[in-house]
C-alpha cells in the first residue's frame, strides 16, 4: 500500500466515522429527546456530552489506525483502543441497558442490560480480528525490513567502494610527476633511460716523451741519438720500451 492510498483511507476513515459516531447519533438523541421526553436513562442529562466525547476518541483512534500499514504495532494498537472506545459509546449510549418511561401515573422500567452486554460481547469479538491482521501481515513487513537492510548496506558498500577507487586513483602515480630524464627503447627491445654520456677524456701535458736504452735501461732526452750511460743508438723501439717500462 503506498503512502497516497493510506492517506486516502485516513482521510475517508476519518469522514464516515464522524458521521456515523457523532453526527448522526447527535441527530437522533435531539429527535428522541424532543419528541418523548418521558423517555429518560443513567446518562440523559449529559447524552450528547459523552457522544461528542467517546465518538471523537472513536474517530481520531480509527483515523491513526488507517494512516498505518497493516502488521504494523501502531495499528494493532490504534485498533484495539478504537474498539474499546466503540464498547464505551454502545453502553452510554443504550444508558447502561436500564432505561424508564414515564407516561402520566404511569411509569415503565425497561431492563436490556443482558442484551446491551451480548451485543458489548459480539462487537469485542472483532478485537480477534485486529489481532489476527496484525499476525497475518507482520511477516511480511519483517521481511520488507530485511530487504531495506539489505538494500542500504549494499549501497553503502558501493559508495565505500566508489570511495576507495576515488581515492587510490588520486594517489596512484602520473605521466606529470615521473621524472623528466630522456627515454629510450634499444634495438634488443630492451626498455631504460638513455645511459649518461661518457666523460669526456682530459688531456694532460703534451710534451717530448723520454727515451729509455735498450741495452741499459737509462734515461735519455727525446733529442739524444746516443745513450749517454752505454753509448748505444736510440731506436724508434726506445718510446715504446720506455712506456712498457713505466708500466
Amino acid at each position: 500500500m503506498t503512502r497516497r492510498s493510506r492517506l486516502s483511507d485516513t482521510v475517508w476513515t476519518a469522514f464516515t466515522e464522524a458521521i456515523r459516531f457523532v453526527v448522526v447519533p447527535i441527530v437522533l438523541v435531539n429527535l428522541v429527546t424532543t419528541h418523548y421526553p418521558q423517555l429518560t436513562t443513567a446518562f440523559m442529562p449529559d447524552l450528547k456530552t459523552y457522544i461528542v466525547f467517546f465518538g471523537g476518541m472513536i474517530v481520531a483512534a480509527s483515523t491513526l489506525e488507517a494512516s498505518y500499514k497493516p502488521g504494523t504495532f501502531k495499528r494493532l494498537l490504534f485498533g484495539l483502543s478504537a474498539l474499546a472506545f466503540v464498547c464505551m459509546w454502545i453502553f452510554v449510549i443504550f444508558g447502561g441497558g436500564v432505561a424508564e418511561f414515564n407516561y402520566g401515573p404511569y411509569f415503565v422500567q425497561f431492563d436490556m442490560s443482558k442484551i446491551v452486554y451480548i451485543i458489548l460481547f459480539g462487537i469485542s469479538l472483532k478485537g480477534l480480528l485486529v489481532i489476527s491482521t496484525y499476525s497475518s501481515f507482520k511477516q511480511a513487513i519483517v521481511e520488507e525490513e530485511r530487504k531495506q537492510r539489505l538494500e542500504r548496506a549494499r549501497e553503502r558498500k558501493l559508495a565505500m567502494a566508489a570511495k576507495a577507487a576515488t581515492r587510490e586513483s588520486t594517489l596512484s602515480p602520473s605521466f606529470s610527476t615521473m621524472s623528466k630524464v630522456a627515454f629510450e627503447v634499444t634495438g634488443d627491445d630492451g626498455i631504460g633511460f638513455s645511459p649518461a654520456p661518457p666523460p669526456k677524456p682530459t688531456s694532460g701535458p703534451t710534451g717530448p716523451k723520454p727515451k729509455y736504452c735498450m741495452i741499459c735501461g737509462a734515461k735519455g732526452e727525446s733529442s739524444d741519438e746516443v745513450c749517454r750511460n752505454c753509448g748505444a743508438w736510440f731506436s724508434k723501439e726506445s718510446f715504446r720500451f720506455g712506456s712498457s717500462e713505466m708500466r
